[in-house]
């Protein structure tokens, strides 16, 4: 059924409801998990239009329940907007493959909608993505401190706001936040969220239709601006110009821009210019969460799905899954529907025999800073709180500027952070040492083998 394409009829009222679909698919796609999409909401098809009402076909009991419970006043407000007309949506359980074909009653062709002044920029704010179900620790309590400030008070504190970190490390969550906490305080502010692929389609849709000053007008006219996955500009010369014209005109106003991206500003291979902006604000990174904020992210995700969890249960899947929030999410949500459908209780052993050959193979261990020290403190045979503290003595400076070298290069950290991380030492010390190590790298063969197997090890060790 995934596979199957809409046997769709030449009315070209058909076609409208066929892409209506594809572009709520599209919608969806950006607001919920990978692996719950792929699952639940790629595999439903449209099975008929009757009158007003669309009928959604799936062959899941769980994902009729979810796109019921979660998505379905979304979808008929997509499909709504794009044909024109208002509808009633119901999501059917069907059995097997059967075939999906719209009929022929839907009502009067509805009239073309062309590119015009309503067309709206912003993609949907997801309202699950908020502060309340946002949960702190210490990997993301900067980026979170500033997010709530910005929606206090937009366009006067940390402009602009740029965080980076890895998939799935609630980036977008706090970009929605941000959104839904601004309108909340500040009636008729003009939000618009846009992915960087989003703004990238906008553009290259403007210029093919020769409404690029419609499109100027729109972005200029915003208050608050959230680009996500900026890292999509790269290597697009046009659209990259183009956004630095509109990113100066909506700084210049004084309006707030929130930035996000897979990697910090100086690691993107973007113009100078943009980059010296994005420098010019707040940096603020998110790395992988700790084991107590894993337990906590999947108690607050149990108790927004009204599922019961054991202490146990919940140990066993933050320990399971290390690196990514939206792996942890899932893995909850799967063990659910499994347990649901199979009518059993959630144990810790039916846990292991559900998500261990989906996620074990693919969970890799966590490397943060304390795990480096660790490992750099005892391969050297030097206490930890030497390491991180004052002593100046060569047996332990060493190490120390190992260690930085090794943070530096196997995890997300900052330089500010790492000089954190040994006694509130400058960056410009971690540069110094940095450099030191590479230096040595180029001269010493044996040193750079004594790195490389302590590097493995790093890798290799369990949390």
């Amino acid at each position: 059924m995934v596979d199957k394409q809409l046997q769709l009829g030449e009315d070209d009222a058909f076609l409208a409801l066929g892409n209506a679909w594809k572009h709520a698919l599209e919608v969806l796609e950006e607001q919920v998990n990978k692996p719950s999409f792929e699952s639940w909401i790629k595999t439903a098809r449209p099975l008929a239009v009757e009158g007003n009402l669309v009928r959604i076909a799936t062959t899941s009991s769980f994902a009729r329940h979810w796109l019921e419970s979660k998505h379905i006043g979304l979808i008929k407000e997509i499909l709504e907007t794009d044909m024109g007309m208002k509808l009633k949506v119901r999501v059917e359980l069907i059995e097997g493959d059967e075939p999906v074909i719209l009929t022929d009653k839907l009502p009067k062709k509805p009239k073309p909608q062309s590119k015009s002044d309503d067309e709206p920029i912003s993609l949907p704010l997801n309202s699950q993505y908020n502060f309340e179900t946002f949960v702190v620790g210490p990997t993301n309590r900067l980026a979170h401190a500033c997010a709530m400030a910005i929606a206090e008070s937009p366009g006067r504190t940390y402009n602009p706001l740029f965080v980076y970190g890895g998939a799935g490390l609630g980036k977008t969550h706090l970009m929605h936040a941000v959104g839904q906490a601004a309108m909340a305080n500040f009636p008729g502010m003009k939000v618009a969220y846009v992915s960087g692929e989003a703004f990238t389609y906008h553009y290259i849709s403007s210029l093919r239709e020769h409404r690029t000053a419609d499109f100027r007008r729109k972005y200029r006219s915003i208050d608050l601006w959230l680009v996500d996955d900026i890292q999509f500009l790269v290597g697009k010369e046009r659209t990259e110009e183009e956004f630095f014209h509109t990113y100066n005109a909506i700084y210049e106003m004084g309006k707030q821009i929130v930035l996000t991206s897979d990697r910090a500003p100086k690691d993107l291979n973007l113009d100078t210019r943009l980059l010296s902006r994005f420098e010019c604000g707040m940096i603020a990174d998110v790395a992988p969460p700790d084991l107590e904020t894993r337990m906590a992210i999947l108690e607050t995700k149990a108790e927004f799905e009204h599922i019961a969890l054991s202490n146990d249960v919940i140990l066993y899947i933050a320990k399971l899954i290390t690196s990514n929030v939206r792996r942890l999410e899932s893995a909850l949500i799967q063990l659910h529907a499994y347990a649901s459908l199979m009518k059993t209780s959630v144990t810790p052993t039916l846990a292991e025999e559900v998500l261990s050959k989906h996620f074990g193979e693919q969970a890799a261990p966590v490397i943060d800073a304390q795990k480096v020290q660790l490992e750099v403190a005892k391969k050297f045979n030097v206490d930890l709180s030497d390491l991180k503290g004052k002593c100046r003595s060569a047996d332990i400076v060493m190490p120390r500027q190992i260690a930085m070298y090794l943070i530096r290069e196997l995890t997300d950290c900052s330089l500010p952070s790492i000089g954190k991380a040994f006694g509130g030492r400058d960056h410009t010390t971690v540069i110094h040492s940095c450099k030191k190590i590479e230096e040595k790298l180029e001269n010493d063969k044996s040193f750079a083998a004594l790195l490389k197997e302590l590097e493995r090890q790093i890798r290799d060790t369990k949390v």
